[in-house]
């Protein structure tokens, strides 16, 4: 069986050493080729992203480079509408082949609302899935943790087959958010070490999430 690839997305809203650090545990516990990151352009289930595409892809860039294992795949800032895992997990099956394991990485909070997802059943015709998992993570919903029960593995056997199982990784539990990151920037306190260096001044130098000053917002109003 070819070498495995992981997948793991998200806003990046901005990307944060919470991101980081799961990705590179997962990455290491799998041993796979390579970690993939997608930034997503319209995410299906959270509020539109304070940061444009393209500084989000800019700030995941920097927060990546000089490293290996973890890599940029913007393939969802290229595509027009919603971005639903399946359509990246179809494009990247053509890409790669039918022989490469392919494993998307999910947070134990997104397992709880699975079922919410777009065509979700078909998710392990295409990919594994690893469930990242930390201490207190809510359990699913019964259908979906029914689900889960019929494909589990355990995480050696995701390498033998290109899809199809579900497994749990184990990660160290960072308590950092990225609308935390966020919160701290609009209400004027510091985020710096809870994200890379070069991440934290590209925020400084683009003035990102910054509270807007209130004549901004009352000539806003009167404008509508």
């Amino acid at each position: 069986m070819s070498d495995l690839i992981a997948l793991f997305g998200g806003t990046f809203d901005p990307v944060h050493f919470g991101h980081l650090r799961v990705c590179l545990e997962a990455g290491e516990s799998l041993a796979a080729q390579e970690v993939r990151m997608l930034p997503s352009a319209l995410p299906p289930h959270r509020e539109t992203p304070g940061a444009s595409s393209a500084q989000r892809l800019e700030m995941l860039e920097l927060a990546l480079k000089g490293q290996q294992r973890l890599t940029v795949d913007a393939r969802e800032l290229q595509r027009n509408g919603p971005s639903y895992t399946i359509d990246s997990l179809l494009e990247l099956r053509a890409e790669v082949g039918q022989r490469v394991p392919l494993v998307l990485l999910i947070g134990a909070d997104q397992l709880a609302r699975l079922d919410t997802w777009k065509d979700w059943q078909k998710l392990l015709d295409h990919a594994h899935i690893a469930v990242l998992t930390r201490p207190g993570s809510k359990p699913p919903p019964h259908h979906v943790d029914a689900f889960l029960r019929a494909h589990r593995a355990r995480k050696s056997e995701l390498r033998d087959s290109p899809a199809g199982l579900i497994t749990a990784i184990d990660v160290t539990a960072l308590s950092i958010s990225a609308s935390e990151i966020r919160r701290l920037v609009a209400t004027g306190k510091n985020p710096r070490y809870l994200l890379p260096e070069p991440v934290f001044e590209y925020l400084q130098r683009h003035g990102l999430y910054q509270a807007k000053p209130l004549a901004h917002l009352v000539s806003s109003m009167l404008s509508h």
